[in-house]
């Protein structure tokens, strides 16, 4: 169900979900946040307790968002920050500093890190740095989104095989579509709601418009894979998947 932001735009009623990695050499601690992010619904969490399986679970998984420690037993969380967005991880990054640490957050935003926690930390600011960052991604245009196996970019309309081996121009209609159902995802977007998104309050379009523009995208995804990346509902449209 779409709700009205207070600057209009369209919010979500469904909380931000995704793929969360906690790097931290505190078992204990790791533990406890994955039964607190598993109580509010997340049920994709991966842990890491040193630099070698922080790097290795980013590359197996794919987390949509990285927690991590500013301190590993073989490791700063700053470099290993650093060098995560220069092998092109592009997700947000929420690094945990010690108390009186302001020398360790410059140098953690200065790295690439999107926000960071003070421990001891409260899980209610926590959770909320990380429902807010995962909906900024997930609004935002340059952000890299990985939809069914593909790669899809809005801001230069690029939509392509994750390996780069092929890919695919969108229009800018194709592309807003797209975004769109990506941002309601898992929820449903009827024809009404797309017409009115996409293309405004126009007079003399029809939902036919909406019918055209999915089959056309349909058949430039279908260059890319078999599988089935936009669906149709009994209600309108939504994507199968977002990973």
């Amino acid at each position: 169900m779409k709700l009205q932001g207070l600057d209009g735009s369209a919010v979500w009623d469904s909380e931000p979900k995704g793929r969360l990695l906690v790097v931290d050499d505190d078992v204990f601690l790791r533990t406890t946040l994955r039964e607190q992010f598993e109580a509010e619904g997340f049920d994709q969490l991966f842990e890491a307790g040193s630099l070698i399986e922080a790097f290795r679970a980013v590359e197996d998984n794919a987390p949509d968002l990285v927690i991590l420690d500013i301190r590993l037993p073989d490791g700063n969380g700053v470099e290993i920050c650093r060098k995560l967005r220069e092998r092109g991880f592009e997700r947000p990054i929420i690094m945990l500093t010690g108390q009186n640490a302001e020398e360790d957050i410059i140098a953690s935003l200065e790295a690439g890190a999107n926000d960071y926690v003070v421990k001891p930390m409260r899980m209610g600011e926590l959770l909320a740095r990380v429902k807010s960052q995962l909906w900024q991604h997930k609004a935002s245009d340059t952000a890299r989104f990985s939809i069914s196996g593909l790669s899809f970019i809005p801001a230069n309309k690029l939509l392509k095989m994750a390996d780069d081996s092929r890919k695919v121009i969108l229009t800018e209609k194709e592309a807003t579509i797209l975004k769109y159902l990506y941002r309601a995802h898992p929820n449903c977007v009827s024809k009404e709601e797309l017409l009115a998104e996409v293309w405004g309050f126009q007079n003399g379009l029809s939902t036919h418009t909406v019918e055209t523009h999915i089959y056309r995208l349909r058949q430039k995804v279908k260059r890319l894979t078999k599988q089935s990346v936009i669906i149709t509902t009994s209600t309108g449209y939504a994507l199968d998947s977002i990973a």
